[in-house]
């Protein structure tokens, strides 16, 4: 058994040093001394940007601190960087865009609401505003008392939400998001199917309104089918008023093809105008 172990190691070895002239015979070291330079710059590069880096958010924060606490050597500070710097301004744009982003992240803490004082303390003006797909839209307003109890006195909310309602529903005398919440889950339901609406006038042209209302709840459209000519009716249903999508749709066509209901489940997922743009570049409408 030793002497077959001892010729197991041996010929390990020998392969080992077979292997070992087979590297040195072949002309790899060029390539690799051009691979470890190439490593080399590309830290060095990484390196640079890091530092500059670190540069910028030092002399952001320092601008941050003078925007914050609105010090009267806020001039002091800024003058210290290079004014003939043309990352002077850049720096100050950047400063700005960082504060109105923590300012905008502590608002959606509050619960995205405006309040101001008035009546000298007895009553406040909440502003609630609507927006879609990251555009701020319109802004509504309610002046509640506050003493002796908790009641709305004026507001600029359309008629066909149920504000009233919500107020009931609420426990707006201990909490007013009870109410707030609600109301602008509505208010921003209603923008969105508004919103989109006017999408679908805008940018289809050849789709056809046939009905809508108001509140946006309903919506008629007439699609032409590419090939056939035929027209189409596609009824969408937007029950549930605190969303911006339907909640049942359906299709009318001379021929009655199946091929219609696989549209439905796409159109009560995805906003109106978007899901006419995927169906007109799949043919499916002019």
């Amino acid at each position: 058994m030793e002497v077959a172990t001892t010729k197991g190691v041996l010929s390990h070895l020998s392969r080992l040093e077979v292997q070992k002239r087979s590297l040195k015979s072949q002309p790899q070291q060029p390539s690799r001394v051009k691979e470890l330079k190439a490593q080399v710059e590309a830290l060095l590069t990484q390196r640079n940007q890091l530092r500059a880096e670190i540069e910028t958010h030092k002399n952001i924060k320092k601008l941050r601190v003078s925007m914050d606490k609105q010090c009267t050597n806020e001039e002091e500070e800024e003058n210290r960087m290079d004014e003939d710097s043309e990352n002077s301004n850049l720096l100050r744009l950047m400063a700005r865009h960082t504060q109105l982003k923590d300012l905008l992240h502590s608002h959606h803490v509050i619960g995205g609401y405006n309040v101001v004082k008035i009546r000298q303390g007895k009553g406040v003006c909440v502003s609630v505003a609507t927006f879609y797909d990251g555009v701020y839209l319109d802004t509504y307003n309610l002046e509640i008392h506050v003493k002796p109890n908790v009641r709305i006195s004026r507001h600029n909310v359309p008629p066909f939400i149920p504000l009233n309602k919500l107020a009931e529903q609420s426990n707006m005398q201990t909490d007013l998001r009870t109410l707030l919440d609600p109301l602008s889950q509505h208010l921003n339901a209603f923008a969105g199917r508004q919103q989109q609406l006017k999408f679908v006038k805008e940018l289809h042209k050849s789709v056809e309104v046939m009905e809508s209302n108001v509140l946006c709840s309903l919506l008629v459209l007439k699609f032409t089918v590419p090939r056939e000519k035929t027209a189409v009716l596609c009824s969408l249903d937007y029950t549930d008023c605190t969303r911006s999508l339907p909640t049942r749709v359906h299709f009318e066509s001379e021929d009655e093809a199946p091929v219609w209901k696989k549209h439905c489940r796409f159109l009560m997922e995805t906003p109106v105008h978007k899901a006419l743009t995927t169906m007109r570049k799949m043919g499916y409408i002019v």
